[in-house]
């Protein structure tokens, strides 16, 4: 049997015995509570033991930072940066005197203009213990390649000027992390965006929970180049670098609005051990994240580098921010780097959060709910049980059906125009059927309780055909959508089912469509026998009818499975089987979780991320060979970097004797035959490298057909072979446009004589790594049973 609205056990509920729980529904009223700006959930404990750190607001600034670092010395939070020695110098040369430098430095404290032998002594750079060079070109950092674009010289020199404060700190380090706090920042975002991707409308900020998994990846791609030249990078590691290229130039290059689909499949298809080749903090509360359904709302970047200071972005007493001063300490910044690349559900990312709330004002415990407000609980549900035929409530949300058999979901939340409420027109049960109407004002009520409004709200709803009297957007639903289930056309006996007097009142209607309405029988346009009437006096008569069939279909098509069985079940007993609606959609509501409210201006953001996404999914503009999901192994840098890695690596290890089969035509398989290496060769640029580096590994044409041609290999390879490979790659990279990425020749294997018969090889080796385009099936199915179930849940 059907569960009755009657039957929700809640302390509000006049109609159940229950006597202690709320209800879901009621739970969502209660939490309502729009906000701008700040929102984050935290336990009020959480904000006790942050403000013990630092010692509250009250105190001055100063003494508020000396507190932090002081009782945080410890933590691993700043002990990832400690030299192993804290007397370790970690600069090894300096390009001038001790005391020189230390001149530079204040002369770029007083705004000075620096001398042409200053400038030199910045290019030339300083060398650290680890032999890593840092210099500066044309105002910008590098540390050896690895630009630090955020980073100006007067944030980095008071400390590189200061041996008391660099003394036992490892300052490369720290400078690659704070670059990548804020990378957004960077001057290359928003550069080489395709024409057709630039919108007249962006929204600013990425959402807060992308922000941290942002900047992560940004640091990791700088610490793989990093490492590759200061030390032998292990073998397992080379993969990475290309990997974290890609995704950081789909970020903040090609599709940084489309972000959600991005990082899904980024790490849905990350290489192995990505997580766990460092050891730092941050990486290893991404290894162990935690479970949440509530994602904190923050106002963009927590650490800011600005031309001259390094910022700390907190919250202010008008619920805004403010930009406070990170002191130019090494423990300071370490601190801040380890926040600021840390899940916002770590223990890292909730101090962050709550170091941010509470440094200038402390933090409001929740009032409990008022008197007026619980009474309007009430009402709210004796409305319900009053239309408890046409309203079913599950968890917070509740299905309406109007007069006609229109579906409406209803919930509480911010929704168009300030209201809040939100109310989306149901067509099916996935997310891209469903339809947001407004019937709100866009003006708020503040002293009208919320469960009165929302008593109002389902009463409207009930009765839509009364109320799209004085609601166009209502109108328009119900002129242009038959009801739920229904064919976009219904014949007379269908039309009979419904409500007579409704049915009368809205054909009395003179909407934009007047002669073009589902229950109108002049809609259908009439077929004549006259070869030679007048088309044109009759054109528009058959736009209106060309126009609503299109229209019918694009918004009828995901309804078309509950139009078959609503046909089924009236043809059988001439009812229609809603019940079984009610329970599949049941089915599909989420479970209630408290959400921050976002004003308009988040709002606009995810309508932004939902229309990119579907538009994602028809126009992938990223590169234009690439055919799978973002981070696979055979698109973008990874498949230089790799799958051709692995195709050299296979042909040097082949016996003399040995054939492969390399195709003619665009699309066809490379394939070799002593493992089940198979590649799909896209186009004559890779159809031409192949055959190059067969030639420079000592195989010879031995035959073609229309389909491939053969080679075997006759000799061992060229003595220049390395040499000419790194040429063929570099060329090949500049011939495609890449730009900022890693040498692809770091992944390449070393060249050695052919073995004498073939051995055992690594699994990577036998992969069959021919393209499988992905298929845009219905909604957004993203390949989520490859991520971890903790970065699956902070995806959303």
């Amino acid at each position: 049997m059907e569960p009755s609205v009657r039957n929700v056990a809640c302390l509000h509920n006049d109609a159940s015995d229950e006597t202690e729980k709320v209800c879901e529904w009621c739970r969502s009223i209660i939490n309502y509570q729009p906000n701008k700006g700040w929102n984050i959930h935290l336990l009020p404990s959480e904000h006790e033991q942050t403000i013990a750190l630092f010692g509250g607001p009250k105190i001055p600034s100063q003494q508020r930072w000396r507190n932090l670092l002081r009782n945080l010395q410890h933590s691993r939070y700043i002990g990832w940066a400690r030299l192993e020695h804290r007397s370790t110098d970690p600069i090894d040369i300096l390009p001038c005197s001790e005391e020189e430098w230390v001149g530079l430095a204040e002369t770029v404290r007083e705004g000075n203009a620096l001398s042409v032998e200053q400038e030199l002594w910045l290019q030339q750079g300083v060398t650290f213990v680890d032999g890593s060079v840092l210099r500066q070109f044309q105002d910008t950092w590098f540390l050896n390649d690895v630009s630090l674009r955020a980073l100006s010289r007067e944030v980095v020199l008071p400390v590189l000027a200061d041996r008391k404060k660099r003394c036992g700190w490892n300052i490369p380090g720290i400078l690659l992390g704070l670059n990548a706090c804020a990378p957004m920042d960077n001057e290359v975002f928003g550069a080489e965006v395709p024409l057709f991707q630039q919108h007249r409308i962006r929204h600013p900020m990425i959402r807060s929970h992308y922000r941290p998994l942002a900047s992560m990846l940004v640091w990791l791609s700088s610490q793989l180049q990093l490492d590759r030249t200061v030390r032998e990078t292990p073998e397992s590691h080379l993969p990475m670098m290309a990997w974290a290229h890609d995704i950081q130039r789909r970020l903040f290059m090609e599709q940084q609005n489309n972000l959600f689909d991005v990082f899904s499949n980024a790490l849905a298809h990350h290489p192995p051990g990505l997580f766990e080749a460092y050891q730092m903090p941050w990486m290893l509360a991404w290894q162990s994240l935690e479970d949440t359904n509530r994602h904190p709302r923050t106002m963009n970047w927590a650490v800011q580098p600005t031309t001259r200071r390094l910022n700390f972005r907190v919250r202010s007493r008008n619920g805004k921010t403010r930009l406070i001063r990170v002191p130019s300490e090494p423990d300071a910044w370490a601190l801040m780097t380890s926040l600021a690349l840390s899940p916002l559900n770590s223990e890292a990312g909730k101090l962050l959060l709550a170091l941010q709330h509470n440094w200038s004002v402390p933090y409001l415990e929740p009032t409990p709910p008022s008197g007026p407000l619980l009474k309007s609980l009430e009402f709210c549900h004796q409305i319900m049980n009053g239309l408890h035929e046409n309203v079913h409530l599950e968890r917070a949300t509740a299905l309406v059906f109007g007069q006609l058999g229109h579906a409406y979901e209803i919930k509480v939340g911010r929704g168009q125009h300030g209201a809040p409420y939100s109310i989306k027109h149901v067509n099916g049960l996935n997310g891209d059927q469903k339809s947001t109407i407004c019937i709100h004002s866009g003006h708020y009520v503040h002293n009208v309780p919320l469960g009165d409004t929302m008593g109002g709200v389902l009463l409207s709803m009930v009765n839509d055909v009364k109320a799209a009297e004085n609601i166009q957007s209502l109108e328009e639903i119900l002129l242009s959508s038959p009801p739920f289930g229904f064919p976009s056309e219904p014949k007379q006996p269908w039309l009979a089912t419904l409500d007579q007097g409704a049915l009368r009142d809205i054909r009395r209607w003179h909407g934009a469509y007047d002669d073009n309405h589902w229950f109108r029988e002049a809609q259908r346009l009439p077929v004549s026998d006259e070869r030679n009437e007048d088309l044109h006096g009759s054109m528009p008569g058959f736009m209106r009818w060309r126009n609503r069939r299109r229209f019918g279909g694009r918004i009828h098509r995901g309804n078309a499975h509950w139009h078959d069985r609503f046909k089924a079940s009236f043809d059988a007993s001439s009812t229609f089987p809603y019940g079984e609606f009610v329970a599949e959609w049941r089915t599909t509501v989420r479970e209630f979780v408290p959400s921050n409210n976002e004003f308009q201006g988040e709002f606009f953001g995810r309508r932004m991320e939902r229309m990119m996404r579907r538009y994602h999914q028809v126009m992938p503009h990223r590169r234009g060979d690439d055919l799978h999901e973002q981070g696979d192994v055979r698109d973008g840098e990874r498949r230089w970097c790799e799958v051709f890695a692995r195709v050299w690596e296979v042909l040097m290890m082949q016996p003399l004797g040995s054939h492969i089969h390399v195709p003619r035509r665009q699309g066809n398989v490379l394939s070799v035959e002593h493992t089940g290496l198979r590649v799909t060769l896209r186009n004559a640029l890779e159809r031409t490298f192949v055959g190059q580096i067969a030639r420079l590994l000592g195989y010879v044409t031995n035959g073609e057909n229309e389909t491939h041609r053969t080679y075997i290999r006759r000799d061992h390879p060229r003595p220049d072979a390395r040499l000419r490979l790194t040429d063929l790659l570099r060329t090949t990279q500049e011939r495609q446009g890449i730009r900022g990425a890693p040498p692809r020749w770091w992944n390449y294997v070393d060249v050695c004589a052919p073995p004498h018969e073939m051995g055992d090889v690594r699994w990577e080796l036998q992969v069959d790594l021919t393209d499988n385009p992905r298929r845009h099936l219905e909604g957004h199915n993203i390949n989520a049973q490859n991520l971890d179930w903790g970065l699956r849940n902070y995806l959303g």
